[in-house]
C-alpha cells in the first residue's frame, strides 16, 4: 500500500497491522497490531499511538511501517 493512502486511512479508533523494526532501527522485525489511540505529526514526521489487547502503547512512525494494512 501507497503510504500516502495508507496516512489518508489511517483514523483514531481504526485497527492497525504492521511490522516495525526492532528497538526502532534494526534490521529485525516485529509485527504490532492494535487500534490507533492517536495520530500526530512530529519533528520526525507523522506518527500514530497503537493500543495492543495486551493492553500496551506504542508509538510508531510511519516512515518506518512495513506491510502496514488499516481495518
Amino acid at each position: 500500500m501507497n503510504m500516502n493512502v495508507f496516512l489518508k486511512s489511517l483514523a483514531e479508533g481504526k485497527k492497525v497491522v504492521c511490522k516495525y523494526p526492532l528497538h526502532g532501527s534494526r534490521n529485525i522485525l516485529k509485527r504490532h497490531e492494535g487500534v490507533v489511540e492517536k495520530t500526530g505529526v512530529g519533528p520526525n514526521g507523522p506518527y500514530a499511538t497503537i493500543h495492543s489487547e495486551d493492553g500496551k502503547y506504542r508509538t510508531l512512525r510511519y516512515d518506518r511501517m512495513v506491510d502496514p494494512v488499516c481495518s
